[in-house]
């Protein structure tokens, strides 16, 4: 766990440095609050450890601002006054916790663990998943009651898999969790203590406990030891279990595509060995034409993009190196001719031999898989009207009836969507927990949860754990599935699509089991003369071209995009079997974001996709969202708003729109500063992201107003689910920057489409004027 002490006295935070370091956590120290906040804004921290009394910024207005700007890091704040009103100060400002000095480092070190405890998931002090237990207060790892000696790094490690089960953790995550800034390691670093962490754990017994995601990083994972042993014990006990197939991991799945891809493609690879094949004969006989020779420089350049891929480094080795002796000038000499012979006899080999390997292995081409739906609730009614539902649509719906079985199912399957009745399938506690490591996961399970309860703080509780979704029991099959498929179809939006052009079948088809299962929909290209009409129908969120194709290359394909306003912004990641540095600077000259060299590794595909797209992400996230709020801006939610009364039209559905507005925010701005107002809306604005999490469009529209659009439901239903969140709007208490208490009143009204007004903007002016006062 990664710690920023923000602590002036010199002595003390020596003392405080030696305390936690001690306890293995990962400490940064700084002397004053704004390099403080200048820290906060380039790591991520788990903890903040505040003094109070500091220089240029002190510590309540650091928390202060630190709150304003969305930081929910747990803060720890640390005084030598014993004053009330200070505390109180603290902890309006949005502290957690108050220390008093002189600290007590016993009482200091179990106030942190025990914040550390907080968050989205509920856990226990002592960390354990099996017969693996971490405890924070001792620093012991103990595997079925046995100690594992680890390194104070190691031990690191396994504190985040285990605070973190289940989510997966890039070698940089790692870095930027477990190492300060005064010693940043390389990458194999990581990899050396992750390599020495697992040999200790499989010592102990715990084997294949950390697992390599492919293309991705690492996470937890139990392993087959721990459910093989697990499964012995269920039996011995003699309690059935509920039987599931476990899917295989995705590396497997990659592994059994790829196999599946060769006896496919197997006739191509043959067919281009072939051409290699003729060039060898005509060698022998001295009757080469430069015609074959173009051809046969063609089919090793290709030969060398993809045997890679399929674990043959070598013949890509080979074949390189046949085109590069056939793409010199001039004639062939003799031992050039020689070489050429040997080349083509060994590649001619390796290809055969991997053709008897592959018929070796029961292998399959992996089909395009359908949506896997789970049900988690002992209501066996309920599965079956829910499967009649989807049987016309070619989809299925598995139904587990206890939490124990469900959380063993989902150890090994990502589904598409899961429903989860998380008061009657085992503890509530334990579903929770369940419902945050689904929602954490890579990429993240989206789930419905059925509750008996239909208060505002248990959809914020079920919200702040990952719900995407909510229905208030009793419900009805027909409800369940009418907002599961919002939610799947809500999910597949929100899926990176992938346009993949390249003239090589078999390269496009070996990406297709390389992202696929990461969340990314990949629509493949072969004939780049249909570009442009594939791109304008797909409108992809990223571009993968091939360096060199017929026709029209992937240069000439970046620069047409570039040259279009509607594209300019486009991610675009290019292949190539080059490794010229002319070819390169190509790439980049003419408005590439990256390359990556033939054969391609998914592993490195992945990681540069992911950067390319955050980078997207982010900017589109700046142009979409308010800054201060983090919700829709104006321009990007009333366009949502447009979409919804568009689709309510062609649905005869009615559409509300609510507008609820802090009242005199201006005034609040002038009395309090503007810090305090935009303290107000923050605070409603994660609020209202709670309550309004299922389909509903949200936006701030400036000047306090948030707008809610909701369709399907009347206006007296509007205003009986608003009247909770009035309530606990009017409940808030915000402090100043003085200490000065204060709370906020809301201006609000709903208003219906068609009958209140026909445009958006027709719609707010009749809000406005039927304002209420709450």
């Amino acid at each position: 766990m990664r710690i920023l002490l923000i602590e002036d006295e010199e002595v003390l935070a020596s003392v405080l440095l030696k305390s936690l370091t001690k306890q293995h956590y990962v400490v940064d120290v700084v002397q004053d609050g704004q390099m403080g906040w200048e820290y906060t804004q380039n790591a991520s921290y788990d903890l903040l450890l505040i003094d109070v009394g500091l220089p240029k910024v002190d510590g309540i207005t650091l928390c202060q601002r630190l709150r304003s700007g969305g930081c929910f890091t747990p803060i720890l704040l640390m005084t030598a006054k014993d004053g009330t009103k200070e505390r109180i100060q603290g902890l309006d400002a949005g502290a957690d916790d108050y220390l008093i000095k002189p600290l007590d480092l016993g009482e200091l070190q179990a106030r942190i663990r025990a914040l550390l405890r907080r968050g989205d998931r509920p856990v226990t002090p002592i960390l354990e998943i099996g017969a693996l237990r971490l405890d924070p207060s001792s620093c012991e790892v103990t595997y079925n009651n046995k100690l594992i000696e680890l390194t104070a790094k190691e031990y690191s490690l396994m504190e985040l898999f285990l605070r973190n089960p289940s989510r997966v953790f890039s070698r940089g995550d790692i870095i930027e969790h477990l190492w300060t800034f005064d010693d940043p390691p390389q990458e194999e670093t990581v990899k050396s203590h992750i390599k020495y962490l697992r040999q200790k754990l499989k010592a102990a017994g715990a084997v294949d406990w950390i697992e390599n995601v492919y293309g991705l990083g690492y996470r937890l994972n139990p392993g087959k030891g721990e459910q093989g042993r697990q499964g012995e014990q269920g039996k011995q006990g003699g309690k059935e279990k509920t039987q599931v197939v476990a899917s295989p991991r995705v590396e497997d799945q990659f592994q059994q595509a790829m196999g599946g891809l060769w006896k496919q493609y197997e006739g191509l690879m043959v067919q281009r060995l072939a051409v290699l094949e003729e060039l060898a004969a005509a060698l022998a006989k001295e009757t080469l034409t430069q015609e074959l020779r173009k051809s046969a420089e063609r089919e090793a350049h290709k030969l060398a993009g993809v045997l890679g891929m399929f674990e043959q480094d070598n013949g890509t080795q080979i074949a390189r190196e046949i085109e590069q002796i056939l793409g010199k000038d001039g004639d062939l000499s003799v031992g050039e001719k020689r070489q050429l012979l040997s080349l083509i006899e060994d590649l001619g080999k390796l290809i055969n031999q991997m053709g008897q390997k592959v018929d070796n292995q029961t292998t399959a081409i992996v089909p395009e898989i359908c949506s896997q739906l789970i049900l988690i609730d002992p209501n066996l009614q309920l599965g079956s009207q829910l499967q009649q539902l989807v049987e016309c649509m070619g989809m299925c719906w598995q139904q587990i009836t206890n939490l124990e079985d469900a959380k063993n199912f989902l150890q090994t399957t990502s589904p598409d969507l899961v429903v989860l009745n998380v008061d009657e399938v085992g503890q509530r506690q334990e579903s929770l927990a369940l419902l945050s490591e689904l929602a954490t996961r890579t990429p993240a399970v989206p789930v419905l949860v059925l509750a008996g309860n239909d208060e505002l703080v248990e959809r914020v509780t079920f919200a702040q754990c990952g719900a995407r979704g909510f229905l208030a029991k009793p419900v009805t099959a027909a409800q369940v599935w009418d907002v599961s498929s919002q939610l799947l179809q809500r999910t597949r939006s929100l899926r990176i699509n992938v346009l993949a052009v390249d003239d090589d079948p078999l390269i496009l088809a070996a990406l297709r089991p390389m992202l696929e299962p990461w969340g990314m929909r990949m629509t493949a290209l072969d004939n780049p003369l249909h570009f442009w009409e594939v791109l304008q129908s797909t409108t992809p969120d990223l571009l993968i071209l091939d360096v060199d194709m017929p026709q029209i290359s992937g240069i000439e394909l970046c620069q047409a995009v570039r040259t279009d306003p509607q594209w300019q912004e486009l991610p675009i990641v290019f292949l190539t079997a080059h490794r010229e540095i002319k070819i390169v600077q190509q790439v980049f000259a003419v408005g590439g974001d990256d390359y990556v060299i033939k054969p391609v590794v998914g592993a490195e595909l992945l990681a540069r996709i992911t950067h390319r797209l955050e980078r997207s992400r982010l900017l589109q996230s700046l142009s979409t969202k308010d800054p201060l709020t983090g919700i829709a801006n104006q321009f990007h939610s009333r366009r949502n708003l447009e979409h919804l009364i568009t689709q309510a039209e062609k649905n005869q559905q009615s559409v509300c729109l609510a507008i609820l507005s802090v009242n005199d925010l201006r005034q609040i701005n002038i009395k309090y500063s503007h810090e305090a107002g935009n303290q107000v809306l923050q605070r409603w604005s994660r609020l209202f992201q709670s309550a309004f999490c299922s389909g509903e469009v949200l936006g701030y529209w400036g000047n306090g107003d948030f707008v809610v659009g909701i369709s399907g439901l009347t206006k007296p239903e509007i205003n009986h689910r608003l009247s909770e969140i009035l309530t606990t709007l009017r409940h808030q208490i915000f402090t100043a920057f003085d200490g000065d208490r204060f709370q906020v009143t809301c201006n609000f009204a709903v208003v219906e489409y068609p009958s209140d007004g026909l445009t958006i903007q027709s719609l707010y002016q009749t809000a406005v004027g039927r304002y209420c006062f709450h």
